[in-house]
């Protein structure tokens, strides 16, 4: 049994319904799972995501047609990777579709992690001027600086007890006493064990990717390269109108920079031959830009609906951009859907301060949404992030991957650090209005930020399954239709959503 179209899905539905034929030509939608940090298993993310979003959520399957399959998969290259994949049900305009979900597995990519690379990420994060830390990051900056100092002088007693009392007093120290000493021997062990388990394997893991110093460039490379890799052979697979790529935890920053590098990557050539040869794409991108300027210029009470507008001409622009080759698409990626993102501090995790930050935006090397104009003209309301900013045929910049790209951000609030999920935030106040944040509320007080797709069973649903079901969108609804009467606020909150 060799494709999709042949798969178990089809055979057991001509089964159950012997009058079926199975389709051999319609295009799918792929779902791509990026895992976060840590010694993450193969399969496991993307095992939890698909019983979140199909098996578990009868508004997308009906009542029988739950049912998925793991099969070959032939892009990722990966024999410890399957492809999971589903039966024909009615997704997007009520049309009979199937999902493959995928998972970019990276971890493999990132070994050799140490301690050392860790503690010099933590002090270039942590000893700087209280002037360049942002006032929403005071408190675990300070909470980090006093975990710092006190592990520094711990860690020092202990190695304290093996000197004698004659060199102490030989440098003016006093003698220690045994309580403190029996204290910095069990603080050593226990950070010993802390180290080994979770500093270096977890916490390393985004010390390295994150820190551009020429030890990590490599992993940093070769992860980005087989992001890259994978979405240009589901394009040229030619199965696909629609890719949706899901990032956890650091897996959103790894999805960012993949999806920033792909659009990078499609040739300029193409890109202006397919803007040239069909003026429905050119409407389309005047549009977005229209409702781009729109949004960034739209007062505090209006951001919502502009928003709205704006993530709607997006989606138009995607799907013509998607239908414009009629060999491999020149890009299908639709939706960008982070859980528990670290980009929420990205003024201080992806550059110096905020004056770099800035600069970096500007200089199109960190894309925002939407896309930084290179025309703003909001007198004679013409913006621009294409060139030739006055020619009839423009293409979009290389650091414009959010003009097709709807980006839904989905994170928990967090209290006293341990709270909630203080590794998530709000990402829109950083990266631009076009990101529609999800707030969901902390519930019981414990650390959240593995529950983004938890109890998928439970009934009714949990707040983050309704507002991750939603994100995902597997039935490209537009937003009065996925978020209802929260579409245009500024911000929604997934306890207020309704189960659908």
């Amino acid at each position: 049994m060799t494709d999709d179209d042949q798969s178990q899905g089809a055979v057991d539905d001509q089964t159950q319904n012997p009058g079926k034929t199975a389709s051999t030509s319609k295009k799918k939608t792929a779902v791509v799972a990026i895992h976060g940090m840590g010694e993450q298993r193969p399969m496991e993310t993307l095992r939890g995501l698909v019983e979140a979003l199909w098996v578990c959520d009868s508004s997308i399957t009906g009542p029988r047609d739950r049912k998925v399959y793991s099969k070959p998969d032939t892009i990722a290259g990966s024999f410890e990777l399957r492809r999971i994949t589903t039966r024909n049900v009615k997704l997007e305009n009520g049309a009979s579709k199937r999902a493959d979900f995928f998972e970019f597995y990276w971890a493999h990519l990132m070994i050799g992690n140490t301690i050392k690379g860790v503690t010099s990420w933590l002090c270039a994060l942590l000893i700087r001027a209280p002037a360049t830390v942002p006032s929403r990051l005071m408190v675990p900056w300070a909470a980090g600086i006093f975990l710092f100092f006190v592990t520094i002088f711990f860690l020092s007693l202990a190695a304290l007890k093996t000197v004698s009392v004659d060199v102490l007093a030989a440098f003016g120290l006093p003698e220690i006493s045994k309580t403190w000493y029996i204290a910095a021997s069990i603080f050593s062990f226990v950070f010993g064990l802390f180290s080994t388990w979770w500093l270096a394997p977890v916490a390393g893991d985004a010390a390295r990717y994150l820190s551009p110093l020429p030890d990590n460039v490599a992993a940093r490379q070769r992860i980005r390269e087989a992001g890259v890799d994978l979405l240009r052979k589901l394009h040229e697979s030619k199965k696909y109108d629609r890719i949706i790529v899901i990032g956890h935890s650091l897996g959103s920053v790894i999805g960012y920079d993949v999806l920033n590098y792909a659009w990078g990557r499609i040739n300029a050539d193409d890109l202006h031959a397919s803007h040239a040869a069909d003026p429905n794409i050119m409407a389309s991108l005047s549009r977005l830009e229209n409702a781009a300027g729109k949004l960034l210029h739209a007062d505090d009470g209006n951001i919502g609906e502009a928003r709205s507008e704006y993530r709607a001409a997006q989606r138009d622009y995607c799907h013509r951009l998607a239908a414009s080759s009629d060999g491999a698409p020149l890009w299908t990626v639709s939706d960008f859907v982070t859980l528990g993102c670290p980009l929420s501090k990205a003024d201080v995790l992806v550059a110096r301060d905020d004056a770099d930050f800035e600069l970096r935006k500007q200089q199109r090397e960190l894309p925002t949404n939407p896309p930084w104009l290179e025309k703003n003209d909001s007198v004679r309301r013409r913006f621009r992030f294409s060139y030739q900013t006055e020619a009839s045929i423009r293409t979009p910049h290389h650091a414009a991957v959010f003009a097709p790209v709807v980006w839904t951000n989905i994170y928990f609030g967090s209290f006293l650090l341990a709270f909630g999920d203080i590794i998530s935030g709000a990402v829109s106040p950083l990266l631009g209005r076009g990101v529609l944040d999800v707030r969901l509320s902390i519930g019981a007080p414990v650390f959240r930020h593995l529950d983004y797709w938890k109890d998928p069973r439970k009934q009714p649903s949990k707040p983050w399954l309704r507002a991750l079901r939603r994100a995902v969108n597997l039935k490209g609804l537009d937003d009065a239709a996925l978020w209802s009467d929260q579409a245009q606020a500024p911000e929604i909150q997934a306890s207020d959503l309704p189960d659908p």
